[in-house]
């Protein structure tokens, strides 16, 4: 089933409390991106202009000091607005993610549902976070305030979600916030800053950017922006730092990349681990920074890991929006990259089901058959790393498995590489996860359980070129907030703390 429908022209940028159309100053532009799932079907369009990111920042600078003093409570009101917009646009905000991103519609509507979720979570969790109910000594306070005008780079995989849940916490903490959404999710960004300006933000405290990386690069070169909070590749997050150099005092938030590995032991259960690795590796077309791609077994158990997953890779169905388990990625250069990327590991990899792109009935779009692919059992994990399957990060429906020789083998080469995002460990033996949670080097460690569908009720974010801070789940409102100390003497006296000799009295 195709979601095809005539193109909606958006109503523009929202700058100051108004939809409005790009200035003609600076760089310019159109965006009109094809459904990566049927590309007869372009979702949206609207222009763009460098220009318009002077006037967001102006606006987000003059309401920053009014915003950050108006009342937690009264925030709260605004963003309480916002979910019930978001709840009463729930299908609209589906429709719009599965033609901009070719996600399934089951699974386009839990991302719509996980945005009201959101509020929910940081208005009573995420607060009480934030509450210091033991000062460090008498006579102390520690006030939180807002780091101040906050850019949010939003991703194409979860174009709602993930910007969301960057950008709410930082309006509920005093910030003001300029949102920038992928270039290939365009309607997506549109309608929900549409839901925050029926929620009645005051003017400049929410402001929507449309535009490409001459936008965003605009964001980041910007020294009125206080904050930049990106979820997206390491690369990209590697470029932020470098161009924030010259304002220290930046806060960066960053949610990064990964190669998460899921370990295997002998005594798992292998049905329910099947399961669980297929539906993380190819859930979203494999276009999520936790997948499990890369899964490490020992030799008791491989044979039959690799045979599960096969058959269930060569099972799922692909398609468009409906029924399918997953959609198209996400353009025709993640095609290539795969193709390529898999060409180059032959020497060390063997092609259980390989990758190929595969046609659908009735549409034209970027479909690729989830693939299985089989490190050589004679080849050291040293010498995998000239393949580029075996460390860089696929954001693809395949995944490869490694035959390791012992449980020792299996922890050096979850450790290897770069990043440091999420990992699975399946086997029932609570003492044997134990081992590996404390020694794997990742921000998220699960227990039997894939890595995707991570809780928003649990701290989330990687180590290493995986990012840094915790910028989503429940400690997102922590990177919104800088902490201040303060010293209180309610009645005047003298400060024990003079040197001897300083008499202060005579001054």
């Amino acid at each position: 089933m195709t979601l095809r429908r005539a193109t909606r022209d958006g109503l523009g940028n929202y700058l100051d409390g108004r939809f409005v159309g790009p200035t003609s100053t600076g760089a310019t532009g159109e965006l009109a991106p094809p459904s990566p799932a049927d590309l007869a079907d372009t979702p949206f369009r609207t222009s763009w202009s460098v220009g318009d990111v002077d006037i967001a920042v102006a606006a987000a600078r003059a309401a920053q000091n009014s915003w950050r003093k108006t009342p937690r409570e009264v925030r709260a009101e605004y963003l309480q607005r916002y979910a019930g917009a978001l709840k009463a646009r729930r299908e609209e905000i589906a429709v719009a993610i599965a033609r901009s991103i070719g996600k399934p519609l089951w699974e386009a509507r839990t991302e719509a549902d996980a945005l009201a979720a959101k509020v929910a979570i940081t208005l009573g969790a995420g607060n009480e976070l934030l509450q210091f109910p033991v000062t460090p000594e008498p006579n102390t306070r520690i006030r939180l305030r807002p780091v101040g005008v906050c850019a949010v780079l939003g991703p194409f995989n979860f174009p709602a979600h993930l910007a969301n849940g960057h950008f709410v916490p930082a309006l509920a903490n005093g910030n003001c916030v300029i949102f920038k959404p992928s270039e290939k999710a365009p309607e997506v960004g549109q309608i929900l800053a549409e839901c925050m300006h029926e929620a009645g933000f005051p003017p400049g405290v929410f402001q929507l950017l449309h535009g490409g990386p001459e936008v965003a690069r605009a964001l980041v070169d910007h020294a009125g922006v206080d904050a930049i909070m990106f979820t997206g590749s390491t690369a990209v997050g590697s470029a932020i730092l470098a161009a924030s150099a010259r304002f220290p005092g930046r806060l960066i938030a960053l949610e990064l990349g990964g190669r998460n590995p899921a370990i295997v032991l002998e005594d798992a259960d292998i049905a329910h681990t099947v399961r669980e690795l297929v539906f993380s590796a190819y859930v979203t077309a494999g276009q999520r920074c936790t997948a499990n791609s890369r899964i490490l077994v020992t030799a008791a158990n491989a044979d039959e890991v690799v045979t599960r997953l096969a058959r269930a890779a060569r099972a799922l169905r692909v398609g468009p929006h409906e029924d399918c388990f997953l959609g198209p990625v996400i353009d025709e250069r993640a095609l290539q990259r795969m193709e390529a990327m898999t060409a180059a590991s032959e020497h060390a990899f063997e092609a259980i089901v390989p990758f190929s792109r595969i046609d659908v009935t009735g549409v034209r779009g970027h479909y690729a058959r989830p693939s299985v692919y089989l490190a050589h059992k004679s080849i050291a994990p040293a010498e995998l790393t000239g393949a580029p399957l075996h460390l860089e990060e696929l954001f693809a429906p395949v995944l490869t498995v490694e035959v390791a020789r012992d449980e020792d083998d299996l922890l050096a080469r979850a450790n290897l590489g770069n990043y440091g995002l999420a990992a699975a460990v399946f086997t029932q033996n609570q003492t044997r996860f134990e081992r590996f949670a404390d020694d794997l080097d990742v921000g998220l460690c699960n227990w039997n359980r894939a890595s995707v569908g991570s809780s928003s009720k649990l701290p989330f974010g990687g180590r290493r070129a995986s990012g840094n801070h915790r910028p989503a789940g429940l400690f997102s409102s922590f990177y919104c907030v800088d902490a201040v100390g303060e010293l209180h003497v309610p009645t005047p006296a003298s400060n024990p703390q003079l040197s001897p000799g300083m008499n202060g009295e005579s001054w």
